[in-house]
């Protein structure tokens, strides 16, 4: 099986406690070879954990001709995704970039651009593709057993204040580049192929910066179901549940460790009159029938290295053996796109 050396830009929160986690135990397909950020402190823990190479700047790692390595996964500030990537592309390597990969469409293309023209491969890190839970939602809704979509409500909510560099806005920061790519991928998904319309409502009411910590972003279009995705600082109780589905058929519910659906039989279904041939209420109240229901169920013990490696999984095939993408770079750029509009439609954040 063929090794791939990694060299990981930023140790922080992603690069060290997500994907340098992850790789020490993949040691069979992974090496990390190189490591760079301006904390001392954090290279030198790298460098006697992983044996890699340090750098107290990305430009000096992806400048330095002698390092070898197949793979660079890009895990600085937000704000330096699209030029660490781009950067990284033109020093000839592969990249892993962690979301959001760009903050406009037109920065997006860029990136893209630099990885065709270095022949290069870019991977954006949307982990939660691989999450269990949207995976049984995905299966199910194949089935055809819900019927077809209308509205899905997917909230990643929760209580918190932040004083970190992602309640600033110069430097990416805000609920929806930060926890927002994560639903937004799945959303994109459920939606179907086509570019949706967007209306989104930002807010900031954080103490210590400037970003946003609420936003609510709704895709609808023609023909199309009608997606909510809310990603909230202020519920400090659940507001329903994480994910909620209404079908034609039936409808789901549930969160990361537990769904439950059900639909009902059409072919045992009651037939009625048109409403076109109805001129009153019957019985003077409103339309009441009894439909045979099936309800099922399913859990799921929730391990986030399932969901990291279900992404390194896809990676690794795509890198070694040329394996088809699941995460396509036109999901992402659509992503992108609605990320752009919800900003352009809330410049203010009030």
């Amino acid at each position: 099986m063929k090794q791939l050396k990694v060299a990981i830009l930023g140790q922080g929160r992603s690069g060290y406690g997500i994907h340098a986690s992850w790789l020490r135990n993949d040691t069979e397909r992974f090496k990390i070879v190189a490591v760079a950020d301006p904390i001392v402190e954090r290279m030198k823990e790298c460098a006697e954990e992983f044996g890699s190479k340090q750098y107290d700047d990305y430009k000096a790692l992806l400048a330095d001709k002698s390092l070898d390595a197949d793979l660079v996964i890009n895990a600085l500030p937000s704000h330096l995704h699209a030029e660490g990537t781009i950067a990284a592309f033109k020093a000839g390597y592969n990249v892993i970039c962690e979301k959001p990969v760009a903050r406009t469409v037109a920065e997006f293309d860029s990136v893209v651009a630099a990885a065709k023209g270095s022949g290069k491969l870019c991977l954006p890190y949307q982990n939660s593709r691989f999450q269990p839970a949207f995976q049984k939602i995905q299966e199910v809704l194949a089935s055809g057993r819900l019927g077809e979509l209308v509205h899905a409500r997917i909230c990643f909510n929760g209580w918190s204040r932040r004083w970190d560099w992602q309640t600033r806005r110069d430097m990416g920061g805000g609920n929806l580049l930060n926890t927002g790519p994560h639903p937004l991928d799945q959303a994109i998904v459920l939606f179907g192929e086509d570019m949706p319309q967007v209306f989104a409502r930002l807010v900031s009411k954080n103490p210590f910066g400037d970003a946003e910590n609420f936003a609510s972003v709704t895709l609808w279009g023609k023909g199309k179901p009608t997606i909510d995705v809310v990603t909230s600082s202020f519920a400090a109780y659940p507001q329903g549940e994480m994910y909620n589905l209404g079908c034609t058929r039936g409808g789901l519910s549930g969160s990361l460790t537990e769904l439950k659906w059900k639909y009902y039989n059409v072919d045992k279904a009651p037939d009625h009159p048109h409403s076109s041939t109805v001129t009153h209420s019957e019985e003077r109240r409103f339309c009441h029938e009894d439909l045979e229901w099936t309800e099922e169920t399913w859990k799921f013990e929730t391990k986030r290295a399932v969901i990291t490696n279900g992404f390194y999984d896809d990676a690794y095939g795509i890198i070694v053996n040329g394996a088809p993408r699941v995460i396509t770079l036109e999901q992402v750029r659509r992503q992108v796109a609605v990320l752009e509009e919800a900003h352009r439609q809330n410049p203010d954040l009030r």
